[in-house]
């Protein structure tokens, strides 16, 4: 027997519920959607009225599919307030975060009311049909929740991945998981949406790959496969259908409870997709979805392939530290800020030529930074877990570069952020990899012609000897171009290389390989 958790009638609404579709047709077409959050506001207060409104199941679900295009097209226009958004959030973000789990959460309370009045009638049955396609769409707005918490990084809310192990079980039961009726997808497929996008790691991911992943899914979930057991020689994971916890990477080798999702069919066709991207074939020329971009879908594909290849193993183990701290600064330019408090050294003379100014610099002088305070939560070779409380929006993404150190007599070294969570409105959860125990600032400029553009602050990542690890520079991501010619300045020197290879890339930064090729000291 299905048990969701849905909103009863609330005798006091504070305006009356408009139930005629016509009307709510016509009043839909006049919402602003030039203004999101404003349409939002007054689609949660629509359906937050029609949801704890005495309706029949025909009628609710009639007036639902009204609302549906128009909820997906405002979220859609919300979503994209995050594309550079951080944590902790600024206020208004936290506000249009709030909006766009809520429009969702009031979407899925509609067809949890319609799905249970239908489950649970008294007289006759309800159609098949209607009753996939209900509970089709009941798993998408759940599977939306869950995208809408990991865009804002906020927690799931409790009891969703109950929900849907319970919704999928039900269309199990009752011999419709794999029927799929008119524009919505089976109750199976949009399960195994919700299962991928889970082992796909998104708090590891920045927004563009979150985008990307949903786009990708949306058009190839269909490829994995749920099945009672595992086959020989496929990839999979054991769904554990029971409790309030999506499928975990680290319980691959654990015995399952009658489901498995088999990812040998996803995981060929990722594989192809990533060498044919390499190769240089577009997206779009190799049958991905529009809106997919090459560098960011080859990442992205890279990343996949390994999530849903197989269980996932620690390469370090982690242990919890004595109570401790570190001192934390994020970003390129305030790394570079930090432990080179000077203005850019270079300048152009009427020739066009570098000079190195022993004069007022040319740009003023760089705002102080402030290092905050954070709590190692667990420690490894490779990294480490930190939570706190941050005081000021610090706008930190997925992939931003650190500088740490333990406390004011130590070395900073440096990091970079693989994880984000918040748990609540205040704290924040993050996850860091090392990088590098030392970090030197340095001035790049690069040498495009004939001109000389101005110089940017980047970070010389010095090599460890005993890893037979090469320097290596950070630059900020606008910068890179295999090939390229660049002049820097790294008190007392100055001197000219090449960049060269890329290791990573960011959305925050690249770094590179270099090749010197002239070195003087002034």
């Amino acid at each position: 027997m299905l048990t969701l958790n849905v909103s009863g009638a609330d005798p006091v609404l504070q305006q009356p519920v408009e139930t005629r579709p016509k009307t709510i047709a016509e009043w839909l077409d006049r919402l602003p959607f030039a203004s999101p959050a404003d349409t939002a506001r007054q689609l949660v207060a629509a359906l937050y009225g029609l949801n704890r409104h005495a309706l029949g199941a025909d009628e609710h679900y009639a007036l639902l599919a009204l609302y549906r295009p128009v909820v997906a097209r405002v979220t859609g226009s919300l979503e994209t307030q995050f594309a550079n958004a951080g944590v902790p959030p600024h206020a208004q973000q936290r506000q249009v975060g709030t909006l766009l789990r809520e429009l969702q959460i009031e979407i899925s309370i509609g067809y949890k009311q319609v799905l249970l009045a239908m489950a649970n009638r008294r007289f006759g049955r309800a159609s098949p049909k209607r009753t996939a396609e209900v509970s089709a769409r009941l798993l998408a707005a759940l599977g939306d929740i869950q995208t809408a918490c990991y865009l804002t990084y906020t927690p799931l809310p409790v009891g969703l991945w109950q929900e849907m192990h319970q919704i999928h079980a039900f269309a199990q039961a009752s011999n419709l998981a794999d029927n799929a009726v008119g524009d919505a997808a089976s109750p199976s497929l949009a399960y195994s949406q919700a299962l991928l996008f889970a082992l796909a790691d998104p708090p590891h991911m920045g927004y563009a790959e979150l985008v990307h992943t949903r786009l990708y899914l949306n058009q190839f979930a269909a490829l994995a496969m749920l099945t009672s057991a595992p086959v020989a020689g496929h990839c999979g994971f054991p769904i554990q259908a029971e409790g309030d916890a999506p499928p975990n990477h680290f319980a691959a080798g654990q015995p399952h409870g009658g489901l498995w999702l088999d990812t040998a069919a996803l995981y060929r066709h990722l594989h192809k997709t990533v060498l044919r991207l390499r190769s240089g074939e577009t997206p779009q020329r190799i049958g991905l979805p529009p809106g997919m971009e090459g560098e960011v879908s080859l990442r992205l594909c890279k990343r996949l392939l390994k999530q849903w290849s197989t269980g996932a193993t620690r390469a370090f183990k982690r242990y919890v530290p004595p109570a401790s701290t570190v001192q934390l600064v994020a970003g390129v330019s305030a790394i570079h800020r930090l432990l080179e408090p000077q203005a850019a050294p270079f300048q152009q003379d009427d020739a066009d030529s570098l000079l190195i100014s022993d004069v007022e610099p040319v740009f003023a002088a760089p705002a102080a930074v402030n290092a905050t305070q954070w709590t190692v939560s667990n420690d490894s070779a490779s990294g480490l877990a930190l939570y706190g409380t941050p005081d000021a929006p610090l706008n930190l993404k997925v992939g931003d570069p650190l500088a740490l150190r333990a406390d004011e007599t130590a070395a900073w070294s440096l990091g970079v952020i693989r994880w984000i969570r918040m748990g609540d409105a205040l704290q924040v959860e993050l996850g860091v990899e090392r990088l590098s125990p030392q970090v030197q600032p340095v001035w790049v400029r690069p040498l495009r012609g004939h001109s000389k553009a101005n110089p940017d602050a980047a970070l010389l990542v010095p090599g460890v000897a005993a890893l037979k690890q090469q320097d290596r520079l950070l630059l900020p991501s606008h910068l890179y171009e295999i090939g390229m010619d660049a002049d820097v300045w790294q008190p007392p020197h100055q001197y000219t290389l090449t960049f060269g290879r890329r290791q990573e890339r960011t959305p925050s930064f690249d770094l590179i390989d270099f090749t010197l090729f002239a070195d003087e000291q002034p």
